[in-house]
């Protein structure tokens, strides 16, 4: 069981925590962990943007979601991630769905983010949603894909 609320700052070291224990401990992005580790999540709840974290019944983080703004007509998602343990329950959806229903409310037309190969399951998740990749930012180097969703 969870339950999914916009982010607080107190929640900012949490959520650092959470995504490090994904993104670099179970994904291996190490070279990641020191600017995650110092993230201030709050530029995520200003301007026009939101960040959604979902608890569980002990106030655990679970699951996160973001939906930054980058200008009147575009949004990019960050931060989606979900605990192992709650994937498959349905979670990354209800997530997706909070920053799809605010980007249109918002009347975004243009959604796009960046994930990595080995992140497979997210760029199946992406692909379903028909996001399509941005073949000309593709970064070998890196192994990072870019993608985007007209709404």
């Amino acid at each position: 069981m969870y339950i999914i609320k916009k982010f607080e700052d107190r929640y900012n070291d949490e959520v650092n925590n959470f995504i490090i224990s994904v993104f670099v401990e179970e994904y291996g992005f190490e070279q990641f962990r020191k600017g995650l580790k110092e993230q201030n999540n709050h530029k995520y709840i200003e301007n026009g943007s939101n960040l959604w974290i979902a608890l569980d019944e002990n106030d655990n983080i679970v699951g996160t979601i973001a939906l930054r703004k980058h200008n009147d007509t575009e949004a990019e998602i960050k931060k989606l991630y979900v605990r192992k343990d709650y994937r498959g329950t349905g979670l990354s959806k209800e997530l997706y769905g909070k920053a799809m229903k605010t980007a249109k409310e918002n009347e975004f037309s243009r959604i796009f983010l960046g994930t990595y190969d080995k992140l497979e399951s997210a760029i199946h998740f992406y692909l379903k949603r028909g996001f399509t990749q941005i073949d000309e930012l593709y970064n070998e180097e890196e192994g990072a894909r870019y993608f985007e969703l007209y709404v």
